[in-house]
């Protein structure tokens, strides 16, 4: 498929793998993969990006918290995040087949729900 022929010739699997890109130059993803635990052959491992979830997960809470109740923050924050992980998935960035894959999912999940479960308990207390 050639889009407004300036892009070659390339598959659906292709273009979703390669969206990343557009985003993030390999500059920015060399620092984001920086490891503070294990490494690149590791099944367990901390990396910018674990941050980079759990603040986003802060932020989503921020902008939502005065919006919605608080099961609704929960909810529409963690349908956000399902859907980047479903992104991450179906571009072919997240191995989902693999353990290592799976974990990275979950560890992602967990640091970004994290940050949403501070930001509300920080508010609560205010």
């Amino acid at each position: 498929m050639q889009i407004l022929g300036i892009m070659p010739e390339y598959d659906m699997s292709t273009i979703l793998f390669k969206s990343g890109d557009l985003f993030l130059p390999k500059s920015v993803r060399n620092v984001l993969e920086y490891y503070y635990i294990g490494n690149s052959k590791s099944i367990f491992y901390i990396t910018n990006w674990t941050v980079i979830h759990f603040l986003s997960g802060v932020l989503m809470a921020y902008y939502l918290f005065s919006r919605f109740t608080i099961q609704q923050v929960y909810i529409i924050s963690f349908l956000v995040h399902t859907i980047w992980e479903l992104w991450q998935i179906f571009g072919e960035n997240t191995p989902i087949r693999t353990l290592r894959g799976q974990i990275d999912i979950g560890v992602d999940t967990i640091s970004y729900m994290l940050g949403v479960w501070m930001y509300i308990s920080w508010q609560r207390k205010l």
